[in-house]
């Protein structure tokens, strides 16, 4: 069970997300070495690795208001007229946004490229991790992105084997 079957359960639909990351990397992963992967499409800083890419998706759950007005409508009495009877109210509901892109992870930072909600975030403001099976949500101060990849828990696992070499001096 993913993480968004939890929050919101099976009506909505969430989407699989096939993998690009190298099966030798992933290995690597699993066996918690962190390995170096190339790419064109990321400009690096020095000194700066990547060391996971992958396809994801980043989910946002956008509030929506609709008018639902009940009772009953008819034409006027002269053209472009209405008359109408009845009560109207707002309705409030959740709806959840795909914004598909692909995940890099760095020595220095996180970086979701996509044409919408794209983002670079260091590792400095990375305040919580929660791992799912098919998802992996990043806490950075106050602001939360749920990121729905292949596999949750090899992100995490290279996430957490980044932190520890962040700690030793």
């Amino acid at each position: 069970m993913g993480f968004f079957d939890v929050l919101f359960g099976s009506r909505n639909q969430i989407p699989t997300v096939t993998s690009i990351l190298p099966g030798a990397a992933r290995q690597e992963i699993i066996a918690g070495r962190l390995p170096i992967l190339n790419t064109d499409k990321l400009f690096l800083k020095k000194g700066e690795k990547i060391h996971f890419i992958d396809k994801a998706v980043n989910m946002e759950q956008k509030k929506v208001k609709e008018y639902r007005h009940s009772g009953f409508s008819t034409p006027g009495l002269f053209e472009g007229n209405r008359y109408s009877r009845g009560r109207g109210r707002t309705v409030e509901h959740i709806e959840l946004v795909q914004h598909r892109g692909i995940l890099y992870v760095t020595n220095q930072r996180i970086v979701f490229q996509a044409k919408e909600w794209g983002f670079d975030k260091t590792y400095r403001y990375l305040t919580a991790i929660t791992p799912y099976s098919n998802a992996c949500e990043l806490q950075f101060g106050s602001k939360s992105y749920c990121l729905i990849v292949a596999d949750g828990s090899v992100l995490n696992h290279v996430l957490k084997l980044i932190q520890q070499r962040r700690q030793i001096p």
